[in-house]
C-alpha cells in the first residue's frame, strides 16, 4: 500500500499534449483532435478519453477521436504524441506511468518531461487491495500473516509491468517482507 501523501506523485492521472504553440487561439479546433489512450479499451483510462470525448464534441462541435496504442507501459503512445506535429490535434491520456517509465526504461524513445507539456488534470485515482472472499482473511494483518505462512502460493494481478498498481504491491511486498508473485494482465 501507498501512504496517501504519496499517492499525487505517483498517480497524477494527465492528460498530456504535445506543445501547441503555433495553433491560433480562435478557430481551434478546425478539424478533428486525436487522444491517444496507451492502454486497451474497456479500462479506466479508456472511459475517461471516452467521456472528455464526449464532452469536448458537446463544447466544441468537433469530433474528438478515441486512438487506442498499447504497449511497452504505455509507452507506445507516449511516443506517438511526442513525435506529433506540435499543433494541439494530438494528445495523450497519459497516467502515472510518465512518472514512472524513465526511471523503468532508460532508453525511451522519448522524454516525458520535456517532449510532453501537462494540461489538465482529469482524475486521481487510488489503488484498492482487495482479496477473494474464499481466502481465509477478512483484514490486512490477516493477509500477511497468511502471506507469511505460505511464500509463493498467493498471486496478484496488476495492469502490466511497473503500473501504478504493480508498484503499490510491490512496495507493501518490500515494507512486509512478502513472497507474492506477480502477475502482470496487459490493462485493467
Amino acid at each position: 500500500m501507498i501512504a496517501r501523501r504519496a499517492l499525487p506523485a505517483l498517480l497524477g492521472a494527465t492528460i498530456l499534449g504535445h506543445a501547441a504553440a503555433p495553433v491560433r487561439a480562435q478557430g481551434f479546433p478546425e478539424r478533428p483532435v486525436r487522444v491517444i489512450v496507451p492502454f486497451p479499451p474497456g479500462g479506466l483510462t479508456d472511459i475517461m478519453a471516452r467521456l472528455l470525448a464526449q464532452k469536448f464534441q458537446e463544447q466544441t462541435g468537433q469530433v474528438m477521436v478515441v486512438e487506442h496504442r498499447p504497449g511497452a507501459g504505455s509507452n507506445l503512445g507516449g511516443d506517438i504524441v511526442a513525435k506529433a506535429a506540435p499543433d494541439g490535434y494530438t494528445l495523450l491520456l497519459g497516467t502515472s506511468s510518465l512518472t514512472i517509465s524513465p526511471a523503468l526504461y532508460p532508453n525511451l524513445s522519448y522524454s516525458p518531461t520535456k517532449d510532453l507539456i501537462p494540461i489538465a488534470l482529469l482524475a486521481s485515482t487510488p489503488n484498492v487491495l482487495a482479496v477473494s472472499s474464499s481466502l481465509p482473511v477478512r483484514n490486512v494483518r490477516e493477509l500477511i500473516d497468511y502471506a507469511r505462512a505460505n511464500p509463493g502460493k498467493l498471486n496478484y494481478a496488476s495492469s502490466g509491468n511497473g503500473a501504478s498498481n504493480h508498484l503499490a504491491m510491490e512496495l507493501f511486498k518490500s515494507m512486509t517482507k512478502l513472497d507474492i508473485v506477480h502477475i502482470p494482465y496487459k490493462g485493467g
